[in-house]
């Protein structure tokens, strides 16, 4: 995800890549950005801290990573995702001072079908269960994603409940379905970029909405419309929908 933002920010007009970070030690530490994320010399190279002449900073790196960068102090736009509630506290501290765009997903496609899914939701009410599918590359560390649980409380909050009570992550052995619950399932394996499957079901049809990443470039793209906006806010905790909303 960081080589994709690298090139989308060398490839697209009005935005500067100031630098980009990767871990004490790794062997891409030095290294030219443009070379790493194959759009040629760029001039700017990974370091280990963010540089202090970035406007702002975009986060797709780890829990312990984002909230370590917060005490830089700059705008930002975070889409790391497993964040736990302390460390959610701690971003909406740092959000007294500076302005911080929090998505679990930059896509404008899912952060519309977030709306969707809750009108949903309200309308065809609890005759419809509800089941949420993921679908991730083998490689991503957190389960369920953030956008699985992005969409499962968009639902929970179209019928006035809260996730934590109505969530069962799974099904195993003896487990027969409690009116009103939200099924949400992870799938992890191979290069999957990102699917998901929300689906009403009821006893006589079945609804069902999908998104797809079929690039992280989508992701990419996200976060920069964010960092624009970011860039020029008042201090505070924002969203994607507060993006998409100023245009």
């Amino acid at each position: 995800m960081g080589r994709e933002l690298c090139r989308a920010a060398l490839e697209t007009a009005g935005i500067e890549l100031a630098g980009g970070t990767v871990e004490s030690g790794a062997p891409e530490l030095g290294s030219d950005l443009g070379d790493l994320c194959g759009f040629g010399k760029a001039g700017v190279t990974a370091g280990e801290d963010p540089p202090d002449s970035a406007e702002v900073l975009i986060e797709f790196t780890t829990p312990e990573a984002t909230v370590e960068h917060l005490s830089y102090g700059k705008p930002n736009v975070i889409g790391t995702t497993g964040l736990l509630e302390d460390q959610l506290h701690k971003v909406e501290e740092a959000a007294r001072n500076v302005p911080i765009v929090l998505a679990p997903n930059t896509s404008v496609g899912v952060n519309l079908l977030q709306g969707i899914v809750r009108e949903l939701s309200a309308k065809l009410g609890e005759a419809y269960d509800i089941e949420v599918v993921e679908a991730h590359h083998r490689n991503k560390k957190d389960a369920p994603s953030g956008t699985a649980l992005f969409l499962a409380r968009a639902a929970a909050d179209g019928r006035e409940k809260d996730l934590e009570e109505v969530a069962v992550h799974g099904r195993e052995g003896f487990s027969p379905r409690q009116e009103g619950e939200i099924g949400i399932h992870a799938v992890r394996g191979g290069a999957v970029v990102g699917e998901h499957r929300l689906v009403f079901y009821s006893g006589g049809e079945e609804v069902e909405v999908t998104h797809r990443a079929l690039s992280r470039r989508t992701f990419a793209d996200g976060a920069l419309r964010a960092a624009r906006f970011v860039a020029d806010a008042q201090p505070g905790l924002y969203s994607m929908a507060d993006v998409l909303e100023a245009g």
